[in-house]
Protein backbone atom coordinates (compact mmCIF):
# COMPACT_ATOMS: atom_id res chain seq x y z
CA UNK A 1 0.00 0.00 0.00
CA UNK A 2 2.76 2.60 -1.06
CA UNK A 3 2.67 4.49 2.23
CA UNK A 4 3.03 1.83 4.14
CA UNK A 5 5.34 -0.58 2.29
CA UNK A 6 7.31 1.80 -0.02
CA UNK A 7 9.92 -0.07 -1.65
CA UNK A 8 8.87 -3.67 -0.22
CA UNK A 9 5.42 -3.38 -2.34
CA UNK A 10 6.57 -6.65 -3.94
CA UNK A 11 5.74 -8.62 -0.65
CA UNK A 12 2.30 -7.42 -0.68
CA UNK A 13 1.56 -10.70 -2.53
CA UNK A 14 3.82 -13.02 -0.44
CA UNK A 15 1.76 -11.62 3.11
CA UNK A 16 -1.63 -12.01 1.06
CA UNK A 17 -0.61 -15.21 0.26
CA UNK A 18 0.75 -16.22 3.96
CA UNK A 19 -3.34 -15.33 5.01
CA UNK A 20 -5.00 -17.49 2.62
CA UNK A 21 -2.69 -20.30 3.23
CA UNK A 22 -3.37 -20.20 7.49
CA UNK A 23 -7.36 -19.98 5.94
CA UNK A 24 -7.26 -21.86 3.15
CA UNK A 25 -10.05 -24.70 2.23
CA UNK A 26 -9.40 -28.55 4.25
CA UNK A 27 -6.85 -30.50 3.36
CA UNK A 28 -7.63 -33.78 5.55
CA UNK A 29 -6.55 -34.20 9.28
CA UNK A 30 -4.25 -36.43 9.63
CA UNK A 31 -0.90 -35.40 7.30
CA UNK A 32 -2.16 -32.31 5.94
CA UNK A 33 -3.98 -30.41 9.01
CA UNK A 34 -4.22 -27.03 8.25
CA UNK A 35 -5.85 -23.95 6.39
CA UNK A 36 -9.35 -23.15 7.88
CA UNK A 37 -9.88 -26.20 10.23
CA UNK A 38 -6.33 -25.15 11.96
CA UNK A 39 -7.80 -21.95 12.24
CA UNK A 40 -11.30 -22.93 13.70
CA UNK A 41 -9.48 -24.91 16.33
CA UNK A 42 -7.01 -22.12 16.66
CA UNK A 43 -10.02 -19.74 17.82
CA UNK A 44 -12.14 -22.09 19.66
CA UNK A 45 -8.40 -22.64 21.99
CA UNK A 46 -7.63 -19.04 22.31
CA UNK A 47 -9.93 -16.37 20.54
CA UNK A 48 -7.13 -15.30 18.53
CA UNK A 49 -9.96 -12.74 16.25
CA UNK A 50 -12.06 -10.74 19.61
CA UNK A 51 -14.35 -8.06 19.60
CA UNK A 52 -12.45 -5.35 20.66
CA UNK A 53 -8.88 -6.73 19.01
CA UNK A 54 -7.46 -5.09 16.23
CA UNK A 55 -6.68 -7.03 13.03
CA UNK A 56 -3.31 -5.90 13.41
CA UNK A 57 -3.08 -7.39 17.05
CA UNK A 58 -4.47 -11.29 15.70
CA UNK A 59 -2.43 -10.98 12.70
CA UNK A 60 0.96 -10.70 15.05
CA UNK A 61 -0.16 -13.54 16.92
CA UNK A 62 -0.44 -15.72 13.84
CA UNK A 63 3.57 -14.86 13.62
CA UNK A 64 2.37 -14.09 9.94
CA UNK A 65 5.38 -12.17 7.63
CA UNK A 66 8.51 -13.38 10.41
CA UNK A 67 11.15 -14.06 7.98
CA UNK A 68 11.83 -10.39 7.17
CA UNK A 69 11.75 -7.87 10.17
CA UNK A 70 11.33 -4.60 8.44
CA UNK A 71 8.88 -5.98 5.63
CA UNK A 72 6.90 -7.78 8.45
CA UNK A 73 6.43 -4.26 10.86
CA UNK A 74 5.46 -2.57 7.68
CA UNK A 75 2.79 -4.80 6.80
CA UNK A 76 1.63 -4.83 10.53
CA UNK A 77 1.13 -0.93 10.37
CA UNK A 78 -0.83 -1.52 6.68
CA UNK A 79 -3.40 -3.90 8.38
CA UNK A 80 -2.98 -1.45 11.64
CA UNK A 81 -4.19 1.18 9.41
CA UNK A 82 -7.20 -0.54 8.26
CA UNK A 83 -9.14 1.08 11.33
CA UNK A 84 -9.26 4.67 9.50
CA UNK A 85 -10.73 3.05 6.27
CA UNK A 86 -14.83 2.60 6.01
CA UNK A 87 -16.14 -0.86 4.85
CA UNK A 88 -19.11 -1.95 2.90
CA UNK A 89 -20.23 -3.01 6.42
CA UNK A 90 -22.91 -0.26 7.84
CA UNK A 91 -21.41 1.55 10.92
CA UNK A 92 -18.20 -0.85 11.17
CA UNK A 93 -14.54 0.45 9.87
CA UNK A 94 -12.27 -1.61 8.28
CA UNK A 95 -11.04 -3.19 11.25
CA UNK A 96 -13.71 -3.96 12.80
CA UNK A 97 -15.32 -5.31 10.08
CA UNK A 98 -12.70 -7.82 9.20
CA UNK A 99 -12.71 -9.02 13.47
CA UNK A 100 -16.22 -9.06 13.02
CA UNK A 101 -16.54 -10.82 9.79
CA UNK A 102 -13.95 -13.50 10.60
CA UNK A 103 -15.29 -14.01 14.65
CA UNK A 104 -18.75 -14.89 12.81
CA UNK A 105 -17.18 -17.21 10.06
CA UNK A 106 -14.81 -19.15 12.61
CA UNK A 107 -17.94 -20.02 14.63
CA UNK A 108 -20.15 -20.84 11.98
CA UNK A 109 -21.12 -24.12 11.66
CA UNK A 110 -20.27 -24.61 8.36
CA UNK A 111 -17.13 -22.06 8.29
CA UNK A 112 -15.20 -21.24 4.63
CA UNK A 113 -12.06 -20.78 3.84
CA UNK A 114 -10.92 -16.89 3.62
CA UNK A 115 -9.56 -15.39 0.90
CA UNK A 116 -7.55 -12.00 1.35
CA UNK A 117 -7.30 -9.59 -1.94
CA UNK A 118 -6.61 -6.11 -2.75
CA UNK A 119 -8.09 -3.55 -4.57
CA UNK A 120 -7.37 -0.11 -6.02
CA UNK A 121 -8.59 2.24 -3.61
CA UNK A 122 -7.82 4.91 -6.59
CA UNK A 123 -10.69 7.19 -7.06
CA UNK A 124 -14.45 6.60 -6.02
CA UNK A 125 -14.79 6.74 -2.42
CA UNK A 126 -15.91 3.35 -1.93
CA UNK A 127 -12.71 2.12 -3.52
CA UNK A 128 -10.94 3.15 0.00
CA UNK A 129 -13.23 1.02 1.70
CA UNK A 130 -12.49 -2.74 3.15
CA UNK A 131 -14.62 -4.84 1.22
CA UNK A 132 -16.44 -8.13 2.77
CA UNK A 133 -18.08 -10.56 0.71
CA UNK A 134 -19.77 -13.56 2.44
CA UNK A 135 -19.34 -15.62 0.22
CA UNK A 136 -17.73 -15.64 -3.31
CA UNK A 137 -15.55 -17.82 -5.69
CA UNK A 138 -12.36 -15.80 -5.77
CA UNK A 139 -10.16 -18.39 -6.90
CA UNK A 140 -11.51 -19.58 -10.85
CA UNK A 141 -9.44 -23.18 -10.41
CA UNK A 142 -11.07 -24.09 -6.91
CA UNK A 143 -15.04 -25.31 -6.92
CA UNK A 144 -14.75 -23.25 -3.43
CA UNK A 145 -17.09 -20.81 -1.63
CA UNK A 146 -14.81 -18.60 0.62
CA UNK A 147 -15.53 -15.51 3.02
CA UNK A 148 -13.26 -12.79 0.85
CA UNK A 149 -11.84 -9.30 2.31
CA UNK A 150 -10.49 -7.24 0.22
CA UNK A 151 -8.15 -4.73 1.61
CA UNK A 152 -7.69 -1.71 -0.50
CA UNK A 153 -4.31 -0.49 -1.65
CA UNK A 154 -2.51 1.88 -3.56
CA UNK A 155 1.24 2.23 -5.36
CA UNK A 156 3.52 4.53 -3.48
CA UNK A 157 3.64 6.69 -6.72
CA UNK A 158 -0.29 7.10 -6.26
CA UNK A 159 0.01 8.05 -2.34
CA UNK A 160 2.72 10.08 -2.91
CA UNK A 161 0.20 11.97 -5.46
CA UNK A 162 -2.30 12.02 -3.42
CA UNK A 163 -0.64 13.15 -0.41
CA UNK A 164 0.92 16.78 -2.53
CA UNK A 165 -2.68 17.47 -3.81
CA UNK A 166 -3.92 17.10 -0.16
CA UNK A 167 -1.52 19.68 1.16
CA UNK A 168 -1.76 21.62 -1.86
CA UNK A 169 -5.44 21.67 -1.68
CA UNK A 170 -4.83 22.89 2.20
CA UNK A 171 -2.83 25.22 1.32
CA UNK A 172 -4.63 26.96 -1.01
CA UNK A 173 -7.54 27.38 1.86
CA UNK A 174 -8.54 30.56 2.61
CA UNK A 175 -6.52 31.58 5.98
CA UNK A 176 -3.70 28.58 5.64
CA UNK A 177 -0.46 29.32 6.61
CA UNK A 178 2.30 30.04 4.40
Amino acid sequence: MGYFMKEHDIYIGSMLDELNLRFAPPQGKDTHHGGIEEMVALQKEFKIFKKGRSFKTSVTALNLGAWNNEVKNRWYDLVGALSKHDSNRPKQNGDVAIVNALIKNLASKTPLPVFFTSHDMRGEKQNAQVKITDKSRPVHYLEQDYLTISLPMQSVQAASAARQSKAATKASKPGAKK
